[in-house]
This record gives structure tokens, sequence and C-alpha cells, in this order.
């Protein structure tokens, strides 16, 4: 017998920037937010599998899709050249995409009536990028960040906001050992950073690439669990 796999949710474009809400039951009640942000070529279909791990009776969870079209079902926040081997973006387009995600967050927070100061920004990759660029630049938007295979951009660490602001923002971070396409030593690098302003992460390293593991995804439930 051919068992039917479960729809996946709708594309909702009420908001800013167009998302699927993956727990609807939790859509009134829920005490927290969880935004999901893809990588860049990717989309809002590609963490579905992240966000049924996540969502529980408290989080309710949004995949967003970013809003620059790079092709077929491709997008992101802004364009990025790997071509010299190392990551050059560009910055008005971030700057725009920060702005356009701040607005989202927003709006969100109120379409679904969030208790302010709960919203928790998961990225993969650029969606890393950007969840610790809003966490490090405005970090009064978010309560949490849960960033794997990302990076924190120079400009973001150069432009912070004050320490004791971005101390009240809770940090768990995931990197493989062997990603070839951001490698370790940004994770080891947003380490440092971190304990620089006295901030204690939580990091899961694990042996893999570029991707989000079982190991780490397992690990980030139990953690956002724990939040208040």
């Amino acid at each position: 017998m051919t068992v039917a796999s479960s729809p996946q949710p709708a594309l909702l474009t009420d908001l800013s920037l167009a998302y699927r809400l993956l727990n609807p039951a939790q859509a009134t009640g829920a005490k927290r937010l969880l935004l999901m942000l893809h990588g860049v070529g990717g989309n809002e279909l590609n963490l579905l599998p992240v966000g049924k791990q996540l969502a529980d009776a408290h989080t309710l969870v949004l995949s967003v899709r970013a809003p620059l079209v790079l092709g077929p079902m491709g997008f992101g926040f802004y364009q990025v050249d790997f071509s010299t081997g190392k990551p050059v973006f560009n910055q008005a387009q971030q700057q725009d995409g920060q702005r356009l995600l701040l607005r989202f967050i927003g709006e969100a927070s109120a379409r679904y009536s969030i208790p302010s100061g709960q919203v928790y920004l998961l990225g993969f990759s650029q969606g890393a990028i950007m969840a610790y660029d809003v966490a490090l630049t405005q970090p009064a938007q978010v309560r949490g960040v849960l960033a794997f295979s990302g990076r924190m951009l120079a400009e973001s660490r150069q432009h912070h906001a004050p320490a004791a602001a971005i101390k009240k923002v809770q940090f768990f971070l995931s990197h493989g050992r062997h990603d070839e396409k951001l490698p370790a030593f940004y994770a080891d690098e947003a380490m440092t950073f971190l304990q620089t302003l006295g901030i204690i992460p939580h990091y899961e390293a694990f042996e893999g690439g570029h991707e989000i593991s079982a190991s780490s995804l397992a690990a980030a439930r139990k953690w956002l669990a724990k939040q208040p």
C-alpha cells in the first residue's frame, strides 16, 4: 500500500516576504516564533524537514523565502561571488535584505500575536549570515539565533550594537568540520567574537560538510526546548 506524503504548507504572501507556516495549529497560543532562513540559491522548502523537527506546542515555525530571484525556485537575500575563493557579496543588496527581514519580523510577530522579544532566527549558510547580522546590529528584535554553517560579516562585527544589548540574545552555532563552502574557521571566528562581548554560545561541531547534521538538529531541539 502506498502511503501518501503530507502536503507541503501553502506559500503565504500576506507579509513583506513570502513564507510557509509549518504548524498552523499553534498559530494561537504559541509563546515564540521561529523564522527559518535558507541559503543562497535555495528556497523556503529546503528547511521544512528542519522546521518539522523543531515545531512544538510553544513554537510557531515559519519558513521564509528570501526576496531576490536568482533562478528557477532559487532565491537569496543578496548575490555572492565565490570565484576568488572567498565570498564577495553585494553589500547594498544585503542591507536591503536586512531591512526587509526586520520589517518581516515585526509583521509576523504582530500577525501571530507573539510576545515581544520572543523571535528566534534559524539560518543556514546565507540565512545564518542574515541571522547573525540582525542579532549583532538590531539585537532587540530577536531572542535567539540558531546559525548553521554560516559566518559573521565583518561589517556586522564592526558596526555592532552595544555588548549589553547583544548579551540578551541566545546563540546556538553548528558547523561541519569539513565544510568546503564556508570553512569551519568561520564558526571559530564567530565564537571568538561573541566571547569578546562576554557571550558564551552553544557550539555543535560535527564531522561533515556544508549541511545541517542530524546530531546538530537534535542538539538544537534540546537547546530550543530549554529557552524560557
